[in-house]
């Protein structure tokens, strides 16, 4: 979810909302870029202003207005946006969810509306639809905070939690979970050397003898995992730190692309505007001083 800064961590630490159990909240984002990142918590995105792009899983949407988006646990997951939103987010923690169902980490859910009315079956298009009104509701609910909001809070929660069980989820197999896990700890010790070395030159046969992977495997494993090749995901590590620099520093663009190992200018301009939509000049004569 776009929240108006650059996510620093791989791993996204979230804090619940007090007294709950969860995070919900609204999010006034005037665009900024969230690259990929993972976190053990159930996500939901309803846009109600603007537009957000998501990737999960190397698969990109783009979310208009009512338009929303729910995240597996432990999904790899990104989100640009370039023109501003209004968003509801959700964040629902695995750990207290298999409280109720012990065995919820063993599903996946998959919520596209075209999907649904491709299946023709009202049912599916009904429960769609109550979806939907359970996260507006929630939204509402949780910006009136009227006396007993965290009650009604909750009782939302478990209704949407039980239209996604039933009529959006699928078992995950064993097999698949196991191979999942692993894949997901080889990518977290690539992502985490990656941040600890990004200023540094970081050749693929580098950080592919890290590993103790053979350098063409590695760099099909990670094209196919994070779904942009290694050295993209190395430039854009970099664009980040940069981009926090501007607009926390008054530091020439030239002395932070040194600082954070991106030395290509040509690249760095390109590469900048492809992201950020903008070039640096602006990205900095817009902050809030």
């Amino acid at each position: 979810m776009g929240r108006g800064r650059v996510e620093k961590c791989m791993h996204e630490i979230i804090s619940p909302n007090d007294a709950m159990d969860f995070k919900l909240d609204f999010f006034v984002d005037s665009g900024s870029v969230v690259n990929k990142h993972y976190h053990d918590w159930l996500e939901i995105v309803y846009l109600l202003k603007g537009t957000l792009e998501v990737e999960e899983n190397n698969e990109r949407r783009l979310l208009k207005e009512n338009d929303f988006v729910v995240l597996d646990p432990m999904c790899i997951h990104s989100t640009r946006c370039r023109e501003g939103n209004t968003a509801i987010l959700l964040q629902i923690p695995m750990a207290w969810l298999e409280k109720f169902m012990p065995d919820i980490h063993c599903l996946m859910f998959r919520v596209e509306e075209e999907k649904v009315y491709e299946t023709g079956d009202p049912q599916i298009y009904e429960a769609y639809g109550r979806l939907r009104d359970r996260i507006k509701e929630l939204g509402v609910v949780y910006l009136q905070a009227e006396d007993g909001y965290i009650f009604q809070c909750y009782s939302l929660i478990f209704s949407l939690m039980h239209l996604l069980v039933r009529y959006f989820s699928r078992k995950i197999s064993r097999q698949d979970r196991m191979k999942s896990e692993k894949n997901l700890e080889r990518i977290r010790r690539i992502m985490e050397y990656i941040r600890s070395h990004y200023r540094e030159e970081l050749p693929l046969s580098r950080i592919a003898g890290e590993i103790g992977l053979n350098p063409a495997y590695f760099s099909r494993f990670f094209r196919e995992q994070m779904g942009i090749p290694y050295l993209e995901y190395v430039n854009r590590i970099r664009l980040e730190h940069i981009y926090t620099d501007l607009l926390y520093t008054d530091l020439p663009v030239g002395e932070l692309q040194e600082r954070h190992g991106f030395y290509n200018y040509k690249l760095f301009m390109r590469m900048f505007r492809q992201v950020y939509g903008c070039t640096p000049g602006k990205v900095r004569s817009g902050r809030k001083r």
